[in-house]
């Protein structure tokens, strides 16, 4: 149980039990959805450096898969950045993140994306590292 936050002005005090890891979990769900608007403005320039086909669909739907991210990587940051993380909140970054892990090894295996798209997928498993570790502090 954390301690309730205090408040001197305008500024709030967080708890001295507050997880590091949580300021680790704003930054990659602010990065993940600054991603996520690159590929919604550039998503041919995604896809050739993911080493994947750029003909159409391909760039819409990355454009789609973008606001995705925009979205989740928006809600990641915004719970990691609550005095008290949702569990659910939590649940829910955390499958992002693994279907995301999922999807693009997938991508790799099945040569739709190139070797350089493994360094993608291993961010994603590492932020699913990290939002276990923080879902087991709770």
């Amino acid at each position: 149980m954390t301690a309730p936050l205090v408040r001197e002005g305008v500024a709030t005090v967080l708890p001295a039990d507050r997880s590091p890891l949580l300021d680790v979990g704003i930054a990659v769900g602010a990065a993940t959805a600054a991603s996520g608007v690159g590929l919604m403005l550039m998503p041919r320039l995604a896809l050739r450096l993911l080493g994947a086909g750029r003909t159409d669909p391909a760039p819409f739907l990355f454009r789609v898969v973008g606001m995705f991210m925009l979205v989740s990587g928006g809600s990641m940051a915004d719970v990691c950045r609550a005095p008290e993380p949702s569990p659910v909140g939590l649940r829910w970054a955390l499958a992002a993140k693994i279907g995301a892990t999922v999807m693009v090894s997938g991508g790799i295996r099945k040569h739709r994306m190139g070797k350089q798209a493994v360094a993608l997928a291993a961010i994603d498993a590492a932020a699913a590292g990290l939002l276990i570790q923080v879902s087991r502090r709770r």
